[in-house]
């Protein structure tokens, strides 16, 4: 009877356990190139944990970490650059590994959101010492490299999130130009998109729309854009039965030259398939009144 009890109580409290979903990890990049390690976030339905890791002989040393639910928030200076010493969490250590526990109540939301993450560490490998941050989108197209990402924290549903997808198509965003019209000699489908300053809407993305074929594909969602005194915003948003795996924006004055999402200069990918990925990328120069968008995404289909 007492080992019976005993295995009752186990059980009960491997239950009671926050189980935390998959991860989302970003290179942690020192000196705007090196691979120094690794920024990855996970969460529970109760918290969100940030933890910082170098590889090889490179070990930390002073954390900055800014962790919300609006870009808007990040302390910047008036030309948009971080201040990294009004982050809300910060630490420092010796060690190649340190984690960051946040209540999603601290942060005043919940599980199932998007948080916008900026990432900063001073790393050394004995012999120089580099400012480092987590891989993602620039705060401003010149001067410093400085980077943020974002993050969608779900709930736990009690899934295996490598079960999550029936199956997996790529995805565009219909625009007003093919990629075959534009990059000439192409034989990957897709379309960019031409936007003028102060212009705001939304367009589908469709997957597996082969030869640029609608009625062959389905459709997954729409990018929601808005774009202004160089400013971009753009939301991948996933409709019923879809989610993405990945996400590849390109964003730029002069047209596209290539059909390779992994070079169009702007990447998130996930272990959790998300149905909302916002961005916000500062055009070079901020002055351009049109520029032209392509926007990539690898559909998981969830029905």
């Amino acid at each position: 009877m007492k080992k019976l009890v005993s295995l009752f109580l186990f059980l009960l409290c491997l239950f009671a356990i926050p189980q935390a979903n998959a991860e989302q990890c970003q290179t942690l990049y020192a000196g705007q190139t090196l691979d120094v390690g690794t920024v990855c976030v996970a969460n529970d339905d109760t918290e969100v944990t940030v933890t910082f890791t170098t590889t090889g002989a490179w070990t930390l040393g002073e954390m900055h970490l800014f962790v919300g639910t609006d870009f808007g928030d990040i302390p910047t200076t008036k030309s948009g650059n971080p201040k990294i010493g009004l982050f809300p969490y910060s630490a420092t250590t010796t060690s190649q590994s340190y984690s960051f526990t946040i209540p999603f109540s601290e942060l005043d939301t919940t599980c199932d959101t998007t948080l916008v993450i900026a990432a900063h560490a001073v790393v050394s490998n004995g012999d120089t010492t580099e400012t480092a941050w987590g891989a993602g989108n620039r705060f401003t197209p010149r001067g410093s490299w400085a980077t943020w990402f974002s993050y969608f924290a779900p709930c736990d549903n009690g899934g295996d999130p490598g079960d999550d997808c029936t199956r997996t198509e790529t995805g565009f965003a219909f625009g007003q130009a093919t990629l075959i019209d534009v990059v000439g000699g192409s034989n990957r489908w897709g379309w960019q998109l031409t936007l003028q300053d102060g212009e705001s809407g939304s367009t589908p993305i469709y997957a597996a729309a082969g030869n640029n074929v609608i009625a062959n594909g389905d459709l997954a969602g729409e990018l929601q854009y808005s774009y202004s005194n160089g400013v971009l915003l753009a939301d991948f948003f996933a409709y019923a039965g879809f989610a993405w795996n990945a996400t590849h924006l390109y964003a730029d004055d002069v047209m596209i030259t290539t059909t390779a999402p992994g070079q169009f200069g702007n990447t998130q990918e996930f272990a959790t398939p998300q149905t909302l990925v916002p961005y916000q990328l500062a055009i070079d120069p901020s002055s351009a009144q049109t520029i032209y968008v392509v926007a990539h995404a690898e559909v998981c289909y969830t029905d």
